[in-house]
């Protein structure tokens, strides 16, 4: 008999405000799957799943590492090599850090909790993007802080208001999270529009995370570091991870990188507390860290290349089945799709993507799960997989979409 009746194993209040809609609509589909049916998952951003592979040159950093027997704890901001690889790096990009400033994390989701967690007290806000990544609301409600969304213009690019920021900002806003490359859009944000965000955390004393973590997955332009817009007067944290920028997900090894850690002392500190409380980050990975600030340019180009033909197939096909459409991306590997609600017979975005799974076994993202209006039809697309695959999912979804016109 479970314990129902005990308040002891009731869950924590903040559990009913914290959601995950990338993975928990994967039940739906495991659900198919134990009926024998074969899911086509563009749900999640995992690389590893579509064919990539980290480059060989951290491959054999790493097993090196294991097989001379580097396997206990490192310190716990990082190994001294590897923080002062990502110093030197940043400063080759414009962004003013230094190796007493980096701490190396269990993936950018540990970042992002260890920022999160140092600075928010229950009732504090943070400003997020909407649509935008779910970690940081998870986070943000885990620590009983507020959540405060400034939209992302689907009429702009997905840019955001910088007006609206400013709006939103009360006695209680600590935070400005920006994302860009943006996760769900796959959109880049231009330098005057970087600027204008700087201004923003410069004119109300704000802390900035900037969430760079594709920042090397772009394609036609280029990608401008917040930071590197910074002076001396505003306090950003960078982070960035092995996951998305070197494919390597499951290593769970990411940084933050903080700007101006003068004007924020006490809270440098807290970071530090949290990571030594934690003890370290992956060691073995760690090792790696130097060659990836140092990685031949051609793996990225590679990458690139692969991507760029999955993504002119995705706007292609997507933007020619009647009553579908999408953005065309400049960074990332995702598409921001639409449904027309006005003309086919669904009332929201989940009604779509649930019926779109059931019916052709597909998996896609509703918007909402992001922070969309349900009733605008909004969708996130995965379009890691190989040309071939993806042209299959779009005939199917052209298919699909037919049928209900």
């Amino acid at each position: 008999m479970p314990y129902s009746n005990s308040p002891v194993f009731i869950p924590a209040q903040r559990v009913e405000n914290y959601h995950y809609a990338i993975r928990n609509i994967v039940s739906n589909a495991r659900h198919l799957e134990k009926q024998g049916k074969k899911v086509t998952y563009l749900n999640i951003g995992d690389p590893i799943l579509y064919g990539f592979q980290p480059p060989e040159e951290l491959v054999e950093s790493t097993v090196l590492a294991l097989r001379q027997g580097h396997n206990g704890y490192s310190p716990s901001c990082g190994k001294n090599d590897a923080v002062e690889a990502i110093a030197a790096n940043a400063h080759s990009r414009g962004i003013s850090t230094s190796p007493e400033d980096i701490i190396v994390t269990f993936g950018a989701s540990e970042a992002a909790d260890l920022v999160c967690t140092a600075m928010l007290n229950p009732g504090d806000e943070v400003l997020c993007p909407s649509p935008g990544y779910p970690l940081y609301n998870a986070i943000i409600a885990k620590l009983n802080a507020r959540e405060v969304q400034y939209r992302l213009d689907p009429e702009n690019n997905w840019h955001p208001d910088p007006d609206e920021i400013a709006s939103k900002i009360s006695s209680r806003t600590k935070i400005l999270v920006v994302i860009n490359p943006n996760n769900p859009t796959g959109e880049l944000y231009p330098p005057e529009l970087l600027r204008e965000l700087v201004e923003i955390a410069r004119r109300y004393r704000l802390l900035i995370i900037t969430d760079e973590v594709y920042h090397k997955l772009v394609y036609d332009e280029k990608h401008i570091p917040l930071a590197s817009m910074a002076e001396d007067d505003v306090a950003i944290i960078t982070i960035d991870s092995f996951s998305k920028n070197y494919m390597a997900p499951g290593w769970r090894t990411g940084w933050l990188a903080i700007t101006n850690s003068r004007l924020i002392p006490d809270v440098r500190l807290a970071f530090i507390k949290l990571a030594d409380a934690r003890l370290c980050a992956p060691t073995a990975p760690q090792h790696a860290i130097k060659a990836a600030m140092n990685l031949r340019k051609d793996y990225i180009q590679n990458v690139m290349k692969r991507l760029k033909a999955q993504r002119e197939v995705t706007v292609n096909m997507f933007n020619d089945i009647p009553g579908i459409s999408c953005n065309n991306p400049k960074g990332a590997f995702y598409v921001m799709g639409k449904v027309d609600l006005d003309i086919l017979p669904f009332k929201t975005d989940e009604e779509f993507v649930l019926k779109l799974l059931q019916e052709k076994q597909i998996l896609f993202v509703h918007g909402s799960g992001f922070g969309t209006d349900p009733g605008q039809g909004f969708f996130r697309v995965v379009f890691l997989p190989d040309t071939t695959t993806l042209k299959k999912v779009y005939n199917d979804l052209d298919d699909f979409v037919r049928q209900y016109q």
